[in-house]
């Protein structure tokens, strides 16, 4: 007798522990993108926060100042004074006004301006006419009424001593001044040039003349 065929053997149940399907891991896979890409946004966010205040100070630390618009106040009526005689009696006639950046100064100036005019009248009455008719020596005015001005509001003033004589003999050649050659061999070296003047901001930092009559 023939004997029945063998039943197939059902599939065997997945063991414990067996790895999780495909899926599993792609899921898993995403989450781990999203946090790494939740953390360095959250650091760049950090990094531009620190770096914006620090852009905002350098600007801020290159921004020029901006321009002080100047005042000028005219010292009242015009001064007439008698010159240092020369050649006969002759007398000055000048109208004078300071001009200023800090306004603040503009009270300190009228306070103290019966002061101001003393001095600047004793200023005026010891110069000679010769003195004052070159550009150089109005110059050399503007520069003491400026000394004589700060001095009354307490400024220190780079400008020459009001009452400077001006007839006081040059200085000696500064030392690097080479004397010419002796016999002519070669050419003397030439004093290095001056360097130019920073515009003054404190104090008066101009005096404008709207008269300035010598007769």
């Amino acid at each position: 007798m023939a004997s029945k065929p063998a039943k197939p053997a059902a599939p065997a149940a997945p063991a414990e522990g067996a790895p999780a399907p495909a899926k599993s891991n792609k899921l898993l896979i995403i989450i781990i993108g999203l946090l790494v890409l939740v953390i360095a946004g959250g650091a760049g966010w950090v990094l531009t926060r620190n770096q914006a205040p620090a852009e905002e100070h350098a600007a801020e630390a290159h921004k020029p100042e901006p321009v002080k618009e100047p005042k000028f106040i005219p010292l009242g009526d015009k001064f007439t004074v008698n010159l240092q005689r020369e050649e006969g009696d002759q007398y000055l006639q000048a109208g004078i006004t300071l001009k200023i950046l800090d306004p603040e100064l503009e009270l300190k100036i009228k306070s103290a301006m019966p002061e101001i005019r003393s001095k600047l009248l004793f200023l005026l009455s010891s110069k000679k006419p010769s003195e004052l008719v070159t550009s150089e020596g109005k110059v050399a005015l503007v520069e003491q009424v400026i000394a004589e001005v700060d001095g009354i509001l307490g400024i220190k003033s780079e400008a020459p001593a009001a009452h400077a004589d001006a007839h006081a003999p040059a200085a000696a050649p500064a030392a690097h001044e080479e004397a010419p050659a002796a016999h002519g061999d070669a050419a003397p070296v030439a004093a290095a040039p001056a360097a130019p003047k920073e515009p003054k901001t404190t104090g008066v930092v101009d005096v404008l003349f709207s008269d300035f009559i010598i007769q």
